[in-house]
């Protein structure tokens, strides 16, 4: 840290945004401390992330870009099928991040999370498991975090990053919380049963939701199934939750029956997507980021990425400073134009994906179909560019 104060930094919650703003803040010299909930905060097992070349950048940024690209599998394009296999888009991902000097990348979620945490720890953040966050208050220049047991830590900065369903978040706002956007079920198979190489393979249903899979390092296949709300009933309804997407997806291009068929059913993880109806950074000395700040439907795959570039720009935004407001005011300067236009973008495709009448469905995948590709390229490549603001 060349100049400017130190600043203690407190963060309430170890996830994605947590671990990776600890890295952040670090590296900008600040004393940091992570209180996480959880004993072990790596995430379900059986999900993974796709880390598009925005979120490469970050890590690179963050020095975990190099063991993050040996860990995973490299992602060339996305490809967008209707259930006849009717190929509707497709988009060179590959090609994109290199015009943009990146690239993108599959990998396990608790792979993502191990390096992260490996990270903290060498950058010397005190990582605390097991103690949970609960309240906020600022007290004239400190900030105060209240812990579940009933103790209270002081800083100069609390950062939220406790997830969609965020307790500090709660206090800070009045928009209700966090509302259920879908409900995927998402699994990872224990063979590769012919997914594409380097592909991103997405499948819109003839009746709403959709499936789609990827390749990861060691053979396996990630998969995520987008539920309707008649699949939704039954599964309230049935148990056998492997022979219902089995049904849902049975005359959908393959691989897609084939990698569900391959994964054992204990291993597949139902979790509810929740969304915020409005951005929100917090306010003060108290900074959401991640999901507690912007949570949003995953068309686009952007939650992680977001979060991974939340962290970057708020150590940049808090290093050689003396004042803590100023920079935290600069980073939500700096994160808001672009986190308003990608919500925008993204609620605009979640809309559109979640018809459910079969007409509607089937003039939605003819137009996209229609569509220049250059336009897609065009939406790719801004979300793929680390901090891209679309001017008009």
């Amino acid at each position: 840290m060349a100049g400017g104060r130190v600043h203690e930094v407190l963060i309430s919650g170890a996830g994605v945004a947590g671990l990776a703003a600890a890295v952040a803040l670090r590296s900008a010299g600040h004393r940091v401390r992570v209180y996480e909930r959880s004993l072990d905060p790596s995430g379900d097992a059986g999900t993974a992330f796709n880390l598009w070349g925005n979120a490469m950048t970050a890590l690179d940024r963050l020095g975990v870009g190099a063991a993050v690209r040996a860990a995973g599998d490299p992602l060339h394009r996305m490809r967008l099928l209707s259930h006849r296999g009717e190929l509707i888009a497709e988009n060179p991902i590959g090609e994109i991040g290199q015009r943009l000097g990146t690239e993108s990348v599959n990998l396990r979620r608790a792979e993502l999370m191990r390096l992260l945490r490996e990270a903290a720890d060498k950058a010397g953040a005190e990582l605390r498991f097991g103690q949970a966050g609960r309240t906020c208050r600022t007290e004239g220049d400190r900030v105060v975090l209240g812990l579940a047991d009933g103790s209270e830590v002081h800083g100069d900065v609390l950062v939220g990053a406790d997830g969609a369903r965020s307790t500090l978040r709660t206090q800070l706002t009045s928009d209700g919380g966090p509302q259920e956007s879908s409900l995927p079920v998402r699994g990872i198979s224990d063979v590769d049963p012919g997914a594409p190489a380097n592909t991103v393979l997405m499948v819109w249903g003839p009746r709403g939701g959709g499936a789609g899979c990827w390749p990861l390092a060691g053979g396996q296949v990630s998969w995520t199934v987008g539920t309707t709300t008649a699949l939704r009933r039954r599964m309230r309804r049935e148990t056998d939750l492997k022979r219902l997407l089995l049904d849902f997806v049975a005359g959908f291009p393959e691989p897609i029956e084939a990698v569900i068929a391959a994964t054992p059913a204990e291993r597949m993880v139902v979790t509810p997507v929740l969304v915020h109806r409005d951005l929100s950074w917090g306010g003060g000395r108290v900074l959401l980021v991640g999901d507690a700040a912007h949570a949003m439907p995953t068309v686009y795959s952007q939650g992680a990425c977001q979060a991974l570039e939340d962290a970057v720009v708020l150590g940049e935004a808090l290093t050689d400073t003396d004042d803590v407001l100023a920079g935290l005011a600069d980073f939500r300067r700096r994160r808001t134009p672009r986190m308003e236009w990608l919500r925008g973008r993204v609620q605009s495709l979640d809309r559109m994906q979640k018809f459910e009448n079969r007409l509607m469905c089937g003039i939605r995948d003819r137009m996209a179909g229609k569509a220049p590709p250059e336009r897609s390229e065009r939406s790719w490549r801004q979300i793929m560019d680390f901090g891209h603001v679309p001017q008009g």
